[in-house]
């Protein structure tokens, strides 16, 4: 392949245009319809090209470096994106009694392209007070399988990952029987093993999945017992305790790189350990269900606890920062971070024995709701900016309806009726749970206070909630555990480092409640003569001209021109977070020039080839890019 400077073909430099206002309202997607057309940049003169037998040179070094953009000082205030106007779905309740968080993740190929992936529509799966696990569909609830494990009647909230490489996802559940793993797919059985027993018992506890040791291959948490998941034999027992809330069961499994040395800790409430049960670090305090989040903020993340009834923030050598004893009662559920106010700060929601409160970054209580939940005390919460307005709200399920609380206040938001349930460690999870770039309410019910069983999902009428992830595969949830594929990372991202929130789904979290604002720009690039040249070269960076972060994870597409259509080609990930008024480094495309058909390229950012992003920004008519000059004709 031989490339030749652009600068040796063209006299001109290339026209790069990041607004496509020529003709066209630049909100107007580019599709078959468009009748915008590349200016007019042809001056009639003919270039010497000066062909010679002899080959052309190598195209020189492509500039990579990031750059710095003018940051839009009104992109300081979040766009609210939503209204917010909830209605159920879907209901099923032919599965029974589901007694355990919904988990959400793609288990089937819906498309038929022979993979699981992105374009497929997530399943939910949810544990039954019968000792079986079922898989719905997220579009509408119908029912995937129902597997036996013989389990008990408080099975653990299952999880979900790829445990064997083949990229398709399997399911992991356990109780008081038992521990096995099913595929996703259709529910057949991958392995099975003997109860857990090293700890509380499972009752209401959860399954978490982590590849530990960063091989590519995950480990399933129960506890403090950590099993490979490939085969479910034990790799090792923690000798302290094991993320329990209750003094007598729901031990959950969770990890994170609590120190930032590249590898995962398994993280209970008075310990570390490694992937092998190993102590690494212990305080002697009580145990406690955990989350892990920046509160100081130093690099390292600080682990919340919570037991009977006590919350408490430790720093990442597990010494104490702040306790709050007794402060929900005799009992409380396990801990949700998040910016509840909109002030740029985490603050901590809990559920406790007839009550919600939610604790301010240094403990003192924000705010305080009444619920009734007196049958355990110890369920859960998520959080999620459905609005886009900066503060996330609560939603939270009691005995007998489930609550979406404003985040800054505690004001009843939503109220819905249709719900019953004894209450064990479970709570609502928030995810796009049918791919429609929204996110949705799902939650479970069992026959307690009321009819209601099996498990619903919840939208907003008006399709405007934000995008959510399509997966919360685990109880122990923090986005960046999981890829939307299924698949678990061997080095996942810190997630305080972009989101800085736990058990939310929210992508715009950590932000402060700044928006961001991405645009795409091209650098450089490497033209020769298009009768002898296989490859053309470019190099864009991703920039942010708003006021907050944006995040990691951000699609760039390529599209050529052919004939007036935008025909996709390509698409690349941002991998690092981008700080207002920077870049990323430079990310290279490569082209045939046999498809430049028009002369002309497009790129867009925020678009994975299919219009779908990941992200709301404070203008979102600015995210194409037109490489018109030093193209092939």
């Amino acid at each position: 392949m031989h490339r030749l400077s652009l600068l040796l073909v063209l006299a001109p430099a290339c026209v790069i245009d990041n607004t496509l206002d020529q003709g066209k309202d630049p909100s107007d997607k580019f599709d078959t319809s468009s009748e915008w057309e590349a200016p007019d940049t042809d001056t009639g003169e003919v270039e010497e090209t000066g062909h010679t037998d002899e080959p052309p040179p190598e195209c020189p070094e492509l500039i990579t470096d990031a750059i710095t953009i003018a940051v839009d000082e009104t992109c300081e205030t979040p766009v609210v994106v939503g209204t917010f106007t909830p209605e159920m779905m879907w209901e099923q309740e032919g599965i029974g009694d589901a007694y355990t968080t919904p988990v959400i993740a793609n288990l089937t190929d819906d498309d038929g392209d022979g993979d699981v992936d992105e374009d497929d529509v997530p399943d939910v799966v949810v544990g039954g007070t019968g000792g079986t696990y079922s898989a719905v569909s997220g579009d509408d609830g119908r029912i995937l399988w129902t597997a036996s494990g013989s389990l008990g009647s408080e099975p653990m909230t299952a999880a979900i990952g790829d445990l064997d490489g083949d990229g398709w996802p399997e399911v992991v559940g356990a109780g008081a029987s038992g521990t096995t793993a099913w595929h996703g797919e259709d529910g057949s059985q991958l392995w099975t093993r003997a109860a857990y027993s090293h700890g509380n018992s499972p009752a209401c506890g959860a399954v978490g999945i982590h590849d530990l040791d960063g091989d590519g291959v995950p480990e399933v948490i129960l506890g403090k017992q950590i099993l490979n998941g490939d085969d479910g034999s034990e790799r090792g027992v923690g000798s302290m305790g094991d993320g329990a809330s209750h003094t007598w069961a729901a031990p959950i499994g969770a990890a994170a790189d609590i120190d930032l040395d590249g590898v995962l800790e398994v993280v209970v409430g008075n310990a570390l350990y490694d992937a092998d049960g190993n102590l690494l670090e212990s305080n002697g305090e009580t145990d406690g269900a955990v989350a892990v989040a920046n509160f100081d903020g130093d690099p390292e993340g600080e682990i919340v606890v919570t037991r009977a009834g006590t919350v408490r923030l430790q720093d990442d050598d597990l010494s104490v920062i702040w306790e709050k004893p007794g402060i929900a009662g005799s009992t409380v559920g396990t801990p949700t971070v998040a910016d509840f106010d909109g002030d740029g700060e985490p603050e901590v929601g809990v559920a406790g024995n007839g009550t919600y409160i939610v604790l301010e970054t240094d403990g003192d209580l924000l705010w305080q709701a009444t619920t009734k939940d007196f049958s355990s005390g110890f369920t859960g919460s998520s959080v999620f900016d459905f609005e886009g307005d900066g503060a996330a709200e609560v939603v939270y399920a009691d005995e007998d309806n489930v609550f979406v609380y404003e985040g800054a206040t505690g004001a009843v938001k939503l109220q819905e009726t249709r719900h019953s349930s004894a209450t064990c460690s479970e709570y609502p999870a928030v995810a796009d749970v049918d791919n429609d770039g929204h996110a949705d309410i799902v939650y479970t019910s069992s026959t307690y206070s009321g009819p209601e069983k099996g498990v619903r999902a919840i939208k907003d009428q008006d399709d405007s909630w934000r995008r959510g992830t399509l997966s919360w595969n685990q109880h122990a949830y923090n986005i960046t555990n999981v890829n939307d594929d299924g698949t678990i990372p061997a080095y996942p991202d810190v997630n305080w480092e972009t989101y800085n929130n736990y058990r939310s789904g929210d992508l715009a979290a950590g932000s402060g409640g700044l928006s961001s604002d991405a645009v795409v720009e091209v650098i450089d690039q490497c033209a020769a003569e298009c009768e002898t040249m296989d490859d053309m070269v470019m190099v864009v960076v991703v920039a942010n001209r708003g006021m907050g972060p944006l995040p990691a994870g951000v699609p760039v597409s390529l599209f050529s021109m052919q004939h007036g259509v935008a025909i996709y080609e390509s698409t690349q990930w941002t991998t690092v977070e981008v700080a207002s008024g920077q870049s990323t480094t430079g990310m290279e495309f490569h082209i045939d020039p046999d498809l430049l058909v028009d002369g002309w390229v497009v790129f867009r950012v925020d678009d994975d080839g299919t219009g779908k992003g990941t992200v709301e920004e404070c203008h979102e008519d600015n995210n194409e890019t037109a490489l018109i000059d030093g193209m092939c004709p």
